[in-house]
This record gives C-alpha cells, structure tokens and sequence, in this order.
C-alpha cells in the first residue's frame, strides 16, 4: 500500500480528535496537546512518508523530594495520577497507529 500524500494525511487528522487530547495539523507536523496540562505536547514530524516522535512533557521538580505520612487522602491522590500516564501512552500508540495505517513509517 502506497503512503498517503501528505495533504490527505493532514485531511484526516481531525478523525482522531474523540478525546482529552486535541490534534491537530501544523504545516508538516501533527501536534498533539492536552487542554488540562499546556505544558505536554507529543509533535509527530512528517517527511517524504516517514515520521518522527518528539514529546515534551512538564518540568519535573527539583530539590528535595517530600514525602508525606500515607493514609486515604496520598491513597486517593496516587490514585488519581495512576491513570493519566497510560491514557498519554494511549495517545503516542494512536498517533503511531494511525500514521502506520496511512502508510507511514518511523524514521
């Protein structure tokens, strides 16, 4: 199967907007942002039917590390950020799948 050209490619991106996350097609680059974390950013960069990955994600603190007593209040907040890691693995994985299924390789 032959690539799709990049103007059809762009055409399509809106198809994987059904999320938080938010695509969209910026010259020749595909960028995906999350509204709630404006500091997160994954940039897929397209070129003559290849792609590349770059992500940017929100400064880490530095100093030194806290660590508070456990109980329900860190039980409930660990739950809380367990799962909004994997829904951004969900959406590199989406992004890669559908640039493969248009034909398009990783470079």
């Amino acid at each position: 199967m032959a690539a799709a050209t990049l103007a059809e490619l762009v055409g399509r991106v809106d198809s994987l907007n059904s999320g938080t996350y938010v695509h969209t097609a910026v010259g020749e680059t595909i960028v995906v942002s999350d509204p709630a974390d404006p500091e997160y950013s994954l940039v897929a960069a397209l070129d003559d039917g290849t792609f590349r990955l770059t992500e940017t994600k929100p400064a880490q603190p530095t100093g030194p590390r806290r660590f508070d007593a456990g109980g329900i209040y860190n039980a409930a907040k660990r739950a809380g950020l367990r799962g909004h890691m994997p829904q951004r693995r969900q959406v590199k994985e989406q992004l890669v799948a559908f640039l493969q299924r248009n034909g398009w390789t990783k470079a």
